[in-house]
C-alpha cells in the first residue's frame, strides 16, 4: 500500500501471518436495532471471503436448552457454500455440563463447520472448582480434536482475571491441543498496555505447543482498534473484529480500521483485498441500518475531504499533503466541499480541473453565494455539483 506516515512509527512485527475473524454476524446481531436476513447473512459471507478475510464467526445457534433449527439450517448451507475458501466458525455457550457441552458440539459439527468454538469463564473459585475447569477445556479440545475439527477456546473477561488462573487455563487448553485460545476483553475495560501484557503471559502459558493466540476488543473506552494493535505486539495472531465496529454496547474492534491501521501506518501487509473495503463497509450499513459516522475513519462520507483553502491548494499539488493514504487504495475517492473557508485561489483549481471558464471577476459574488447557502446551516455539505450550481446561476445573471 502507498502511504505518507510519520517517521517516528513504532515497528510492529506480528509474531506469525495474522488471521482475521470477522465477527459481524454474531456480535453485530447484539447491536439494539440490528436483524440480518438469511439472505443477508450469506452474501455478507461471500463479500468477506472475496476481500480474502480467513475466518468468519456464525450466528449461535444454541439458545436456552435446545438448538435454533432455523439458525442450524443457515449455518449449514453456509458452512456448504461451493468453492468457500473462509473458515467457519459456530459457537457454543459458556457452560460447566460437560454431557450438555458435547451434545452442543454434536449437534454443530453435523454440518461441517471449520471450527468449534466453547466458552470458558474465568472467574474465580475454589481450588476444586479450578482444577474441574482445567480438566474441561483439556477434554473439550481433545473431542472437537476427535471430530477432525478445529477448537477454538474462548476465555471470558480475561482482562479483568487472575493472571495465575489465566495462565493456567490457556495452558489447559494447548495441552488439549486446543487450535486457538481467544482472549476476550468482555467488558471493553482493557488499556493497549493491558492487552499486551496478558497477551504475553497467555503466550508464555503456550510456550512451543502449536495452539494459537487470539484477540477479542471491545471499543468501550474507544481503544478497541488501539488494544487489538497492541495484543498483536503481546503475541497474538488471529485478531476478531467486526465491519463498522457493530458489537454489543460501544461495539469491537473495527475490521476495517484495524486492517489499514496495520497495512498504512505499519506496513504490515495483511493479505485482505484493500479495494474492497469501502463498499464492504456500505454494504454493512445498509444490511444493518446502523449509519456509517460521516468523519469515521478511512470509511466515513467526507473522512477524505476538505474545507480549508489551504489543504485543499496542498492536496491538490500533493496528494498525501493532508491524508496517509489514498482513498482510491480502498475504493474510496477524496472529496472537496465548499463554505467560507474556500477562496479564490480554490475557484481558479477548480474550474481548471474541471477544464471550465469561470471569469475571475465573478469569483467574489460565487464566493458570497456559496457562503449564503451554507454558513449558519446544519447538516448542509456543498460539494463539487453543487458548487457548479452556483457558478451557473451566477454567471447567468450576466448572460
Amino acid at each position: 500500500m502507498e502511504r505518507s506516515v510519520s517517521n517516528y512509527n513504532e515497528i510492529l512485527v506480528p509474531k506469525a501471518p495474522l488471521q482475521f475473524c470477522d465477527v459481524t454476524l454474531r456480535e453485530g446481531e447484539q447491536t439494539a436495532g440490528v436483524a440480518f436476513t438469511p439472505e443477508e447473512r450469506i452474501e455478507l459471507v461471500k463479500r468477506l471471503d472475496a476481500a480474502g478475510f480467513q475466518q468468519v464467526q456464525l450466528y449461535n445457534t444454541w439458545h436456552g436448552d435446545g438448538a435454533d433449527k432455523t439458525a442450524m439450517e443457515l449455518n449449514a448451507q453456509i458452512c456448504a457454500l461451493p468453492g468457500r475458501r473462509i473458515m467457519t466458525e459456530v459457537l457454543n455457550f459458556n457452560t460447566s455440563d460437560f454431557g450438555k457441552l458435547k451434545t452442543m458440539i454434536d449437534a454443530q459439527a453435523a454440518y461441517a463447520p471449520d471450527i468449534i468454538h466453547a466458552s470458558y469463564s474465568l472467574s474465580a473459585g475454589s481450588e476444586a472448582e479450578l482444577n474441574k475447569r482445567e480438566d474441561q477445556i483439556r477434554a473439550t479440545a481433545e473431542y472437537v480434536n476427535e471430530k477432525g475439527l478445529k477448537c477454538n477456546i474462548s476465555l471470558l473477561d480475561s482482562t479483568r482475571s487472575d493472571p495465575a488462573i489465566l495462565s493456567r487455563m490457556t495452558a489447559a487448553a494447548a495441552h488439549g491441543g486446543a487450535w486457538r485460545v481467544r482472549l476476550a476483553d468482555t467488558a471493553g475495560v482493557a488499556s493497549p498496555g493491558g492487552i499486551e501484557n496478558m497477551c504475553r503471559i497467555a503466550c508464555e502459558a503456550i510456550g512451543d505447543r502449536p495452539t494459537v493466540l487470539g484477540i477479542h476488543a471491545h471499543d468501550d473506552f474507544g481503544m478497541g482498534t488501539a488494544c487489538t494493535l497492541a495484543g498483536i505486539r503481546g503475541g497474538a495472531t488471529h485478531i476478531d473484529a467486526s465491519v463498522n465496529g457493530l458489537g454489543e454496547r460501544a461495539g469491537n474492534a473495527s475490521l476495517i480500521e484495524v486492517v489499514l491501521a496495520l497495512e498504512g501506518l505499519y506496513g504490515v501487509e495483511t493479505g485482505i483485498s484493500l479495494s474492497q473495503m469501502t463498499e464492504l463497509s456500505r454494504f454493512v450499513e445498509r444490511i444493518s441500518g446502523v449509519r456509517v459516522p460521516d468523519n469515521s475513519p478511512f470509511v466515513g462520507r467526507y473522512v477524505f475531504s476538505d474545507s480549508l483553502a489551504a489543504h485543499i491548494l496542498a492536496s491538490a499539488r500533493n496528494p498525501f499533503a493532508a491524508q496517509g493514504i489514498l482513498p482510491e487504495a480502498i475504493g474510496g475517492h477524496r472529496l472537496a466541499f465548499f463554505g467560507k473557508n474556500m477562496n479564490d485561489a480554490v475557484i481558479e483549481m477548480v474550474a481548471a480541473r474541471a477544464l471550465r471558464t469561470v471569469d475571475p471577476k465573478l469569483y467574489g459574488e460565487i464566493y458570497a453565494e456559496v457562503c449564503a447557502r451554507t454558513t449558519g446551516k446544519k447538516g448542509v455539505v456543498m460539494l463539487e455539483p453543487d458548487f457548479w450550481h452556483v457558478v451557473e446561476e451566477v454567471q447567468s445573471r450576466y448572460a
